[in-house]
């Protein structure tokens, strides 16, 4: 426990009384010193109690309201004063002063030496510090139950106990809850936070002292070192120090390297069940049980599909899994696959990539892996800036130039395209790839050429049959945007997968 100017008042044997300053009762006093100098400022810090006859105590009443000045500006902790012995006769003016800035002024009977007083706060830090050397033990033995896997919730409470403090796990950029299960950083110490970062202008301490502004209580905020985007704040309470947060920080960073090494296991264990389930690898019955044993259940759950435009920011898979997210996700090409346990975690996931996604029906069972698909990446065309996501079910309501269903995707790709595919198949040439390539560049021959590592006259050759086989003319614009939803139409229906 931390020694205060009350705990020498209330303790008999060092015959204490505060003359003044009521306010300043609670201050903690780290260390007792005697100095008689005139300013002795010079050798008393933060938390040091002063300790006199009144030797250097000015007689004149302004003198001794710049003494008491001096002692608060160096944040003394008080000022004790040895009865009957050489301090002014008069010391109104230096009461007066202190009452006025609720600095505690003690006087101490004639019979009872300093030295005691030191001793006392001597015997306190005794006590503090086998206490905190209890603490450490109880930490550690909080780790030892981490492993057990507990949890980060529940290791994070039994910490806090062991060290009588309130800890809390942030993002270090957003503030917000490290996990979706975490309590939220209170509103008075976010700011507080935020107040004190705003000071520091950038430069940022190993630890971060912060102070509320309604109470004045303290609170230490560290990163953790094997999460540098992760911070703990704890509450100073009685017996946290720096020495004691870092072994709380050592023992929560320990937890999360664990946690994170079995994210990484979950993310290559789904997305290798969902790439089996995809290419037919697996059995409808085996692979209802693996889902089962991931995912929990099987009938509710929906495909998702997002194309990303932009590089996602690292480590954003187990962002999302540390908001309790439960998915499968597969990459594939430049598309992101998910299999998730209901739609109603669709939201989070949109927002977490920042760009359109398409949802498909219920899966139902592990079979309909391959048209759910389809679904979603029908719903993902419907997608838009203005409308981010889009459910299989409401398609048609956007987009009115593209297919409503997968039914009539794969009629409208074939009636279009199913001479080419059919001449590409017969023959071996390539000529709807060519096609979809030509349209890719906005019909630029250079750029087409380039990108299939052909000469310009032999491209210009395979238009000229595109167009025999396929009826329709490149130079027309009405043709361009028949054959180039005819193409997304086969994308959609999953045409050559």
């Amino acid at each position: 426990m931390k020694f205060t100017i009350s705990d020498i008042i209330n303790n008999s044997s060092l015959r204490t009384r505060l003359l003044t300053g009521t306010e300043g009762l609670a201050l903690t006093v780290r260390w007792a010193h005697v100095c008689e100098l005139a300013d002795p400022t010079e050798w008393l810090g933060e938390g040091d109690l002063l300790m006199t006859t009144g030797i250097g105590i000015p007689a004149e009443p302004g003198a001794q309201s710049e003494y008491l000045e001096r002692l608060i500006h160096a944040k003394v902790s008080g000022l004790m004063i040895g009865e009957n012995m050489q301090a002014p006769a008069d010391l109104s003016a230096l009461c007066e002063a202190a009452s006025d800035r609720g600095f505690p002024v003690l006087m101490t009977h004639y019979s009872i030496p300093f030295s005691a007083v030191t001793r006392a706060i001597v015997d306190a830090d005794r006590q503090q510090e086998f206490e905190r050397q209890n603490a450490v033990s109880r930490v550690y033995e909080s780790a030892r139950m981490g492993l057990r896997g507990i949890g980060v919730a529940s290791l994070l409470e039994r910490l806090g106990k062991d060290v009588r403090s309130s800890l809390y796990l942030f993002d270090t950029q957003q503030l917000a809850p490290w996990q979706g299960n975490l309590q939220t950083l209170p509103e008075t110490w976010r700011q507080a936070t935020l107040s004190r970062r705003q000071e520091l202008r950038g430069a940022q301490p190993a630890v971060l002292r912060c102070i509320r502004a309604d109470t004045n209580d303290e609170a230490m905020v560290m990163a953790l070192p094997t999460q540098p985007s992760c911070s703990i704040l704890a509450t100073s309470g009685d017996l946290l120090d720096y020495g004691l947060l870092h072994h709380v920080a050592a023992v929560i960073g320990i937890e999360l390297e664990r946690l994170q090494a079995e994210q990484e296991r979950q993310l290559r264990l789904g997305s290798e069940l969902l790439d089996d389930l995809l290419q037919q690898r697996i059995a409808e019955r085996a692979g209802k049980e693996r889902l089962q044993e991931i995912l929990g259940t099987v009938e509710h759950a929906v495909l998702a599909l997002a194309r990303p435009a932009n590089e996602l920011p690292t480590g954003w898979q187990h962002q999302l899994l540390r908001q309790r997210q439960d998915f499968l996700l597969r990459s594939q090409g430049d598309e992101l696959i998910f299999l998730l346990v209901s739609s109603d975690a669709a939201e989070v996931i949109q927002k977490s990539l920042g760009c359109p996604l398409g949802l498909s029906n219920a899966l139902g069972h592990p079979g309909r892996i391959i048209e759910t698909l389809r679904e979603a990446r029908l719903a993902l065309a419907h997608a838009s800036v203005q409308r981010p996501l889009v459910h299989y079910g409401s398609s048609h309501t956007t987009a009115p130039w593209l297919p409503d269903s997968l039914d009539e995707a794969q009629r409208l790709h074939r009636d279009v395209l199913g001479s080419l595919l059919d001449y590409d198949l017969q023959q071996s040439t390539q000529f709807n790839q060519t096609l979809r390539t030509f349209l890719e560049h906005n019909r630029s021959w250079q750029k087409t050429a380039q990108q299939l590592n052909v000469h310009k006259q032999t491209l210009v050759y395979r238009i000229r049959r595109i167009e025999e086989i396929t009826g329709r003319s490149l130079d027309s614009t009405e043709d361009v945007a028949v054959l180039w939803i005819a193409l997304r139409s086969g994308d959609i229906a999953g045409a050559g997968e």
